[in-house]
């Protein structure tokens, strides 16, 4: 209890402050940016499980909430991005490993799963079935994460036009309302959970919450106050991932870390672009949603940067899936094809 409420406490004055400078994102961006120093200083936080349920439950009602049938007309358009979606995907993994392989000397495996662009809990379970370096595929995974979140805010409020692109609903005027969305929500989570859906934990909320509104059971967006404690939460949650590395590991990893971030939005870029120009949708929003970063903290970056959170989740959470359920296979053949024993070393690794 005293390292969640000490988590939290740090991560809502990371956000508040990153707020009062005018920082895009700040909640997220800010609380990640405490949490990573606070996980650097020695200082013990914790996001218990519970708590971790909640914040991605109120995620999915956010997204799930702003969509409207305006929305489900628009992704008549989806299909086409997230095909391109899918190459630049394969394009960053094959770039980044190779990257990774010639320019920074690291054994094939390791080079593989840290290239993989999300699904990070399943990459770090798979790459630790092999003879990867798992410090090094988390690092990396981990450093990505932080400069997207980080710096990308900054990148698409710069690249965005004056007036937003997405503007959300009135927000849901009644208590019973958001309370039947709120239950609902956390019901899909269980089932979805419990079925062993990938991302069930968002992706029943979504379902659910927008059922509701597409339905007129309850009209309107979640209100925004919820949108600050999940902000806080999931930057606490990526901080978190910083503990069990010292300063020096991080200094020393900031350089492969930084080229491949580079490399892997350079490439998302290209992808994004083509899709904005074959769909005619508007740059940044393919941009974040082509970003390869978390599900959750892309979706959460689409409200505070006012894009379309269901075009932006609808992608992320295509990436998600695609990753999940092809992954396992499509390793194994990859290490095959590059002539590696895939089996797990023994030892201190």
């Amino acid at each position: 209890m005293r390292d969640m409420l000490t988590g939290l406490a740090i991560g809502l004055a990371g956000g508040l402050a990153f707020w009062v400078v005018g920082v895009p994102a700040p909640w997220l961006a800010g609380s990640m940016i405490a949490a990573i120093a606070a996980a650097f200083l020695g200082i013990g936080i914790a996001v218990p499980n519970w708590l971790r349920t909640c914040a991605f439950v109120l995620l999915g009602i956010q997204t799930g909430t702003a969509v409207s049938w305006e929305t489900v007309e628009r992704a008549a358009q989806w299909p086409l991005s997230i095909a391109f979606l899918a190459i630049t995907v394969i394009a960053v993994t094959a770039a980044c490993t190779w990257y990774y392989v010639v320019r920074g000397g690291w054994d094939k495996p390791t080079a593989l799963f840290a290239s993989l662009p999300g699904a990070l809990s399943l990459t770090l379970l798979l790459a630790s079935t092999t003879s990867a370096d798992m410090r090094r595929v988390t690092i990396a995974q981990c450093m990505r994460l932080l400069f997207l979140v980080a710096l990308l805010p900054s990148v698409i409020a710069w690249l965005s036009p004056p007036e937003p692109l997405y503007v959300l609903p009135d927000e849901i005027d009644s208590f019973s309302g958001l309370l039947i969305v709120v239950i609902g929500a956390a019901a899909a989570a269980y089932v979805f959970e419990a079925l062993r859906v990938p991302a069930g934990l968002i992706l029943g909320p979504i379902l659910a919450s927008a059922a509701f509104e597409l339905s007129g059971i309850v009209s309107g967006a979640a209100p925004a106050s919820i949108l600050i404690p999940a902000n806080v939460i999931l930057g606490v949650l990526i901080g978190m991932r910083f503990a069990d590395f010292t300063f020096a590991e991080f200094r020393e990893a900031l350089k492969d870390g930084l080229a491949g971030s580079l490399i892997a939005m350079a490439i998302a870029t290209a992808g994004a672009a083509v899709a904005s120009l074959a769909a005619g949708l508007p740059l940044v929003l393919t941009l974040l949603a082509f970003a390869p970063g978390g599900l959750e903290a892309m979706t959460i970056m689409a409200f505070a940067l006012n894009l379309d959170p269901a075009y932006v989740g609808a992608h992320q959470m295509a990436r998600y899936i695609g990753l999940a359920l092809l992954m396992p296979l499509a390793t194994a053949y990859a290490l095959r094809w590059m002539g590696v024993d895939a089996k797990p070393v023994t030892g201190d690794r």
